[in-house]
């Protein structure tokens, strides 16, 4: 037992000298005390206090900023923003497409050991779904009043093909407004006395009350309609697939006031005495334009037009977009819809263009009107009944006045 004993104490002995003679290989520490931080950067303050995501641009007020634009990153709950300009002070950054009432910033500048950080900050959204509609609503023209009221012509998918036109007040509370005798308008206008004026490709204008309740006839043109419009001497202009523009006088008198040559036509618009038509060439020669916006001016009180102007050559620069839509702002910027990535073009006056709201739109902008104020209602009619919608957009400025509102 002794001898066993006396064993066990030489291991240890020896366990415990081997360890000591041992060297400590551990890896090399990440941690430079020798390292020259640069400054961490600090944030006052933001301009403005709050702004729209995916649009916004804001001016991120500190110290210790690089002058570099590449050498500055800056995080809205941790996704990228871009930043546009750079000095040690102020950055100039476009925010992501992100939303919410408390979100966080946080800015790294290359050789600085810390983030700064700005919390809360509000992002708005830009574009919202509008009037509750689902997948059940096949929801196709749209029309304003005065009071913004927002009126839609309906299909519903669940109530037995049930084919109406809804009211959606300003609180976004919608009701039935009034049963229609076609399946569906193409085309909807508000008329000056207060009356819903509305086409479906057919040769019939019809016609709903102020009160709403039933629609009627209002008159038959010699050929099909798809869209109308009122001038400020309450003319009709419309157009669809008979290559004509019609008029239609306070009297309910009409007349073919311009021919153009196999076009369909499926939008009309009135603006600065001119009439705007979007449409697409149906024959077959090559040549022609194949898509595009025209434009006729109007001529007298009594709603004569003028030779035709090409505007727009659609297809030349969107040959993969199909044109679906037509809206007009009060500085004279020209909305179209489509049904493509860039859900709407902006043509500027000058003949340049560019998409509204790049990566924050989902197309299709089948059918668009502009509200009293800033707001551009579409209606996205996806193929995808979950993004089936009405969505409200803010233009940030006035659309043309719609000289049928009274």
């Amino acid at each position: 037992m002794k001898k066993f004993g006396y064993i066990i104490t030489l291991m240890v002995i020896l366990t415990l000298v081997y360890l000591n003679g041992c060297k400590n290989d551990y890896p090399p520490s990440l941690w430079d005390p020798n390292i020259e931080a640069n400054p961490d950067p600090v944030i006052t303050d933001i301009e403005p206090d709050s702004t729209f995501g995916g649009i916004g641009i804001i001016d991120i007020l500190g110290k210790n900023f690089s002058d570099n634009v590449n050498e500055n990153s800056v995080y809205f709950n941790g996704e990228k923003g871009t930043v546009l300009e750079a000095s040690s002070s102020v950055l100039k950054v476009k925010v992501p497409n992100i939303y919410g009432d408390s979100v966080k910033i946080q800015l790294r500048v290359v050789g600085a050991l810390l983030f700064a950080e700005y919390y809360p900050y509000k992002l708005g959204r830009v574009a919202i779904e509008y009037g509750d509609f689902t997948e059940y609503d096949d929801a196709y023209a749209m029309a304003l009043d005065k009071e913004e009221n927002l009126y839609v012509s309906l299909m519903q998918d669940n109530k037995g093909k049930k084919k109406k036109i809804v009211k959606i007040n300003t609180a976004g509370e919608r009701s039935d407004f009034a049963s229609t005798l076609l399946d569906k308008a193409s085309g909807m206008r508000m008329g000056p006395d207060g009356s819903l004026y509305y086409v479906n490709l057919l040769t019939a204008v019809l016609k709903v009350a102020p009160q709403g309740g039933t629609d009627a006839i209002y008159k038959v043109l010699p050929g099909g309609v798809y869209d109308l419009d009122f001038d400020q001497n309450f003319n009709i202009y419309l157009a669809g697939i008979s290559s004509k523009v019609f008029r239609i006088k306070p009297d309910k008198s009409s007349a073919v006031v311009a021919n153009y040559d196999k076009i369909s036509f499926r939008g009309v618009r009135v603006f600065n005495d001119y009439v705007y038509l979007i449409g697409s060439y149906t024959g077959s020669d090559s040549t022609r334009v194949q898509e595009g916006l025209w434009r006729n001016p109007i001529l007298s009180a009594e709603g004569d037009l003028g030779e035709a102007e090409l505007v727009f050559d659609w297809r030349k620069h969107f040959p993969d977009y199909n044109l679906l839509s037509l809206a007009i702002a009060k500085d004279g910027d020209i909305l179209l819809g489509t049904d493509g990535a860039e859900t709407i073009i902006i043509l500027h006056p000058d003949g340049s263009f560019e998409p509204l709201y790049p990566g924050v739109l989902e197309p299709p902008a089948s059918v668009m009107v502009w509200g009293n104020g800033n707001y551009l209602y579409v209606n996205r009619r996806s193929v995808d009944g979950a993004k089936k919608r009405i969505i409200r957009i803010n233009l940030l400025k006035e659309g043309a006045p719609y000289y049928g509102r009274q």
